[in-house]
């Protein structure tokens, strides 16, 4: 049904055509620059915009938005040409239906930095010649965290070469802080790229480009704000000339009142007052995790195979995994379910979130309801595992990703995968693919 038309100057005819939903979707407003607002859309859904030359002709998906209230807005390019363009608005609530189509609102699998040149611990595979080039063809060195700004810049902890490491949006590589060269040379301000980082293996990332550092082995969380200058937030334990165990992961709030990070068997919290405290224990090995808007956080334990939520006051309630590596299946409830190795962790604005496994080498959904679901299939251990490049993403019958280490969603809802002692950073692009 066309709901609504506009023509502007430029020659760009928008053509609203109603989805499936108990409301009709509509247009609210369209501006000349772009600007599109609706009203009516499904809750938990999916806002797809499409573009076509006529309104017969086929139809080609331009962006996806997530939906989690029924009204929303977004962006789309209009040039000189006569263009249609029309909305969909799909149901992502967790039920068969549902997850098929979250699946099929993704597209292609696709590498975004890493060569694949080597895994053993300890070594760093940088080269300068990798320096501004494609990041396709710079070996990464046991890369552990990967995050992306609003502008679609990704950032990479890569451990071993002693650095964070940054892609831009045309798929060239750079140094961004860090001298690859890993001990301590100063708490800065200075140059990012003059001070030396050791073993960082987390980092936390503003939509603005400030980037936090877990500097593992020097025992400090560093800032570097979006003039390149780097200087120390805070020690990441009393006396900072010894390395932190089993650091793993960084988050880090807006206003820098607040911070947690992972310390082996704890999860670390900072205020500037307080300093360094205990806010949950007992762990046996920490992963990654996710702070909700609530506050609470999603926390892997990677070795006891559970997912707990923890509370601000430092309780905690088991919300996937049965104990062991194995068990449950696809499409069963997560407290049924083995994950061998729960690691990488973020939530998704359907309600659910995605779990990357280390040694099981696989990225699952878990819906709002609890289900999980299988979306990449791999193998952990030292087996090269590198598949499906310009694929689309799902195929549970071939295995496509290593031992992983963490997952992250950037601004525009593509999923980014930091994955194998190889060192690849993946990439499922938010944008259906032709059909579907």
């Amino acid at each position: 049904m066309n709901v609504g038309c506009w023509t502007f100057p430029a020659f760009c005819l928008f053509v609203l055509l109603c989805s499936a939903c108990a409301e009709p979707l509509r247009t609210t407003s369209f501006d000349k620059s772009g600007a599109l607002a609706w009203t009516n859309a499904t809750v938990p859904g999916i806002v797809t915009v499409e573009t076509s030359s006529g309104p017969n002709s086929n139809w080609a998906s331009a962006q996806n938005t997530f939906s989690n209230t029924s009204t929303g807005q977004t962006s789309v390019a209009v040039d000189s040409s006569n263009k249609f363009l029309r909305l969909r608005s799909v149901d992502v609530s967790p039920t068969a239906q549902g997850f098929t189509n979250l699946i099929k609102a993704y597209g292609l699998l696709e590498t975004v930095a890493g060569s694949g040149v080597g895994r053993t611990d300890g070594v760093s595979y940088w080269d300068a010649q990798f320096e501004n080039g494609p990041a396709i063809s710079a070996a990464l060195s046991r890369p552990h965290y990967a995050m992306a700004d609003k502008a679609g810049n990704i950032y990479i902890a890569d451990k071993n070469s002693h650095s964070v490491l940054r892609v831009d949006t045309n798929g060239n590589i750079h140094t961004h802080a860090g001298t690859h060269d890993g001990g301590f040379n100063g708490e800065g301000p200075a140059t990012a790229t003059n001070l030396q980082l050791n073993f960082p293996n987390a980092l936390w990332v503003r939509a603005d480009g400030t980037v936090y550092v877990l500097d593992t082995d020097n025992a400090r969380v560093r800032r570097v704000d979006t003039n390149g200058v780097m200087q120390t937030l805070f020690y990441a334990k009393s006396d900072p000339s010894t390395p932190l165990g089993g650091g793993r992961c960084l988050w880090v709030k807006d206003d820098e009142s607040l911070a947690y990070f992972g310390n082996k068997d704890k999860l670390r919290k900072w205020t500037p007052a307080g300093g360094v405290v205990s806010l949950a224990t007992g762990f046996t090995e920490l992963g990654c995790f996710y702070v909700e808007p609530s506050g609470n956080l999603l926390v892997a334990d990677r070795n006891a195979y559970y997912v707990y939520r923890v509370f601000t006051n430092g309780t905690r309630v088991i919300i996937a995994g049965n104990g062991t590596t194995s068990g449950g299946g696809d499409g069963q409830p997560a407290l049924t379910n083995g994950i061998f190795g729960p690691r990488g962790l973020w939530a998704v604005p359907t309600g659910g979130y995605l779990l990357l496994l280390h040694d099981g080498a696989q990225l699952w959904y878990v819906d709002a309801a609890n289900i999980m679901h299988l979306l990449v299939h791999g193998a952990g251990g030292s087996v090269f595992i590198h598949g499906g490049d310009g694929q689309y993403f799902y195929n549970l019958d071939e295995q496509r990703i290593g031992e992983g280490r963490s997952v992250s969603m950037d601004c525009a809802g593509n999923i980014i995968l930091c994955e194998s002692d190889y060192g690849f950073i993946r990439r499922i692009r938010f944008q259906r693919m032709p059909g579907n």
